[in-house]
């Protein structure tokens, strides 16, 4: 449908009209991701049922939203060549966004949307139940049903293709189960070798005979929620935009441009575990709150995909604040507000929160085995939806796995396959982000590194404004606007690759270790 005269004016006046849906749809999305936070931190249990109904009908409102035919006879119009050449850059992005996600869209029924969300707070729930009483058949079925649900979408939306590049397209634009899986060869051999190294020093086989001293000691809740204060303020700055809560499993969630909330969690026995947690979600919550304002409530107000989101949290919590140099900075002011360290010096006290371990917890595990947890995650799941392995036979395969690469068993299902609330949620697809989030880390602090040849010493006296600026210029003020590959490209004059996050791993834990 082309435009009479395709005048400016009338151009205007579609671009409004669009404008008009996209602030509709932000509102709706707004109000889910408010249920989510409140679902996920302070819901009276009794509540979930209701709760899911109310998640539903705002998923069908937005799915009915995109899939209008008033918003499609927009992108129509704007979309022909010669109306779209007329719009700013910014525009043309949108509309061009909005062609490729409605041909995908458009397939998939409202009813379809609305049973899906329905069932996954009901998956949840069971999920969570599950995990309580370390029962898998407990969540059994209700992943089956997810599994088939998600399945059926694959099938509406393009039952020619692989079903694992369908749903990896929802979090990982451009990237194949081919592409992946050819990064995660190389990257697994390389941690492979890595953990050879490490396993052979005296240094790991002595600390494998004792306890880690940091599990043994007291950390009072009082004093890790000042310390967590510290943090946030450090990463974020801006504490008029964000609040914290806690909850079972820590994460994010962006209910608007200026409300940008993070959950954090605390474990016995891992008086270290919100501390990274806090650094890791303010990570995600930063890049969030510095997108470009004039993207607010598009369809570009997001990530271009979740692994350069990860990335994000990952160079706080890992580069930066298990780095040994921030820790000259910090150790002082962290053994004031906990007297239980006063015997423990900062270079034991670093090595001991880098120490690399044999462990059966994903978010627990230390930055040289996480890798092969997302692997491990990655196969299963190709694996599933390729229909090689059935739900009911998850347990058993996810411990042959964790035999596999990490030489461990997990004792119960509660640290096996019931650890992650993502298949829950029908989030198939999600876990290798983890991964490629975390290569991309690498690759951007090693260029920022390049950039400012001091960085390190600025960490030492506990300056980061570099790294804010740093990642607003190059990676958090185009949210949505390119590929993630083409962000990463850019400022770094590479695409994908473990080979910095090896060599990064090479040098930090071959210091630590002497190998």
């Amino acid at each position: 449908m082309k435009l009479k005269n395709g005048t400016k004016f009338k151009l205007n006046v579609e671009l409004s009209k669009l404008k008009e849906i996209e602030k509709e749809i932000s509102m709706l999305k707004s109000a889910s991701a408010l249920l989510y936070w409140d679902r996920a931190t302070i819901l009276p249990a009794k509540a979930v049922p209701e709760r899911s109904e109310q998640a539903a009908y705002l998923s069908k409102l937005i799915h009915e939203k995109l899939i209008s035919k008033e918003l499609k006879r927009i992108i129509n119009i704007l979309s022909e060549p010669n109306n779209i050449k007329k719009l700013d850059k910014i525009s043309q992005l949108i509309v061009k966004k909005y062609q490729k996600d409605l041909k995908k869209l458009t397939k998939i029924p409202t009813s379809h949307v609305e049973e899906f969300s329905r069932l996954c707070i009901k998956s949840l729930e069971s999920w969570e139940k599950a995990r309580n009483k370390n029962d898998f058949k407990i969540f059994q079925p209700y992943l089956q049903k997810v599994l088939e649900m998600k399945l059926q979408e694959v099938s509406y939306i393009d039952s020619k293709s692989h079903p694992y590049n369908v749903l990896l397209d929802d979090y990982e634009e451009g990237m194949t189960v081919e592409s992946v899986k050819k990064v995660f060869e190389k990257l697994k051999y390389g941690l492979l070798e890595i953990i050879s190294k490490v396993k052979t020093t005296d240094k790991y086989l002595k600390s494998k005979r004792q306890i880690n001293k940091l599990s043994q000691l007291d950390f009072p809740l009082e004093q890790q929620r000042e310390i967590i204060e510290e943090i946030r303020k450090m990463i974020l700055v801006d504490m008029d935009r964000t609040i914290i809560a806690e909850s079972v499993h820590p994460f994010t969630n962006t209910i608007s441009s200026d409300d940008v909330r993070i959950t954090t969690a605390y474990r016995k026995g891992q008086p270290l575990f919100a501390f990274t947690s806090t650094a890791h979600e303010c990570g995600h919550a930063l890049y969030e709150l510095d997108f470009d304002p004039k993207v607010r409530d598009t369809i570009l107000f997001n990530a271009p995909s979740y692994g350069l989101h990860e990335s994000q949290s990952r160079i706080w919590e890992n580069q930066i604040m298990r780095s040994e140099d921030f820790w000259k900075y910090y150790f002082p002011r962290f053994k004031k507000k906990f007297p239980s360290l006063k015997n423990i010096k900062r270079e034991e006290f670093y090595e001991l929160m880098n120490q690399v371990k044999e462990s059966l917890v994903r978010i627990e595990c230390d930055e040289v085995t996480y890798c092969l947890h997302i692997i491990i995650r990655f196969e299963i799941e190709v694996a599933l939806l390729e229909g090689k392995i059935k739900v009911k036979d998850l347990p058993q395969e996810w411990n042959k796995k964790y035999q596999e690469y990490l030489h461990i068993k997990p004792r119960n299902d509660k640290v096996g396959v019931l650890q992650d609330m993502h298949w829950s949620e029908g989030l198939f697809g999600y876990f290798p982000t983890y991964a490629i989030g975390t290569m991309y880390s690498a690759m951007l602090f090693k260029q920022m590194c390049k950039d400012n040849p001091k960085l390190m010493q600025e960490i030492k006296k506990g300056k980061v404004d570099f790294v804010r600026s740093w990642l607003k210029e190059h990676v958090h003020k185009h949210a949505g606007k390119y590929l993630a590959k083409d962000v990463v490209k850019k400022a770094t004059g590479k695409y994908l690759s473990p080979d910095d996050f090896l060599e990064y791993l090479n040098e930090k834990y071959g210091k630590i270790y002497g190998f």
